[in-house]
């Protein structure tokens, strides 16, 4: 994509250029302004924000999402969690909240396996609430989710673990119920309806 925004780019100032130099706007745009640095910056920039999700083969997952956690922790139990992910084309921040805790990415990417086999890897930074029980400390991890479409829309699916200091697994599942982002209360009554 770079390489075309670049052809692109010279291409249209020399166009805007030459289109400068007609009387009727001659004195008006300064040609010299019209420089394919800047006419880069500019799609680089919208395609950055908007373009990619149409012109792109990335699945967009800007959103707020519902879903369970199944951990090892305790015997294994089922919390309720909701995750906020905000997308551009080259970045992607991933917030998970339950009662107890909130994590935040450090690093996410696509992957795909085979042809048709997507899904989403991230390592995040866990921190507890002020109200978690004593034993929980904040600690790393890592998530990996396949994407799927299903009868409701978009799907997330797969397993994390953790590093030191918590060393559990397990699984998460979740489903979209916004594309926008909604508070904590709000994302679980909606994932109810």
């Amino acid at each position: 994509m770079y390489f075309a925004f670049g052809a692109l780019a010279i291409g249209a100032a020399s166009l805007l250029r030459e289109m400068a130099m007609l009387p009727p706007v001659a004195g008006y745009i300064d040609a010299a302004a019209l420089s394919a640095g800047a006419i880069y910056g500019g799609m680089v920039f919208m395609y950055e924000r908007w373009g990619w999700r149409w012109l792109s083969t990335l699945k967009n997952l800007n959103g707020t999402w519902v879903g369970t956690i199944t951990t090892s922790h305790n015997g294994g139990t089922s919390v309720p969690c909701v995750v906020r992910v905000r997308q551009t084309w080259t970045r992607m921040a991933i917030e998970l909240e339950t009662e107890h805790s909130r994590s935040r990415t450090t690093m996410a990417a696509f992957y795909e396996e085979q042809p048709g086999d997507v899904g989403l890897k991230y390592e995040y930074v866990c921190e507890p609430r002020n109200l978690a029980t004593p034993t929980m400390q904040t600690h790393r991890g890592v998530c990996m989710l396949a994407i799927s479409t299903g009868p409701n829309g978009l799907r997330l699916s797969g397993d994390y673990f953790t590093g030191r200091g918590r060393e559990t697994r397990g699984e998460i599942t979740l489903t979209r119920v916004a594309k926008n982002m909604l508070d904590f209360d709000a994302a679980l009554k909606k994932g109810k309806q």
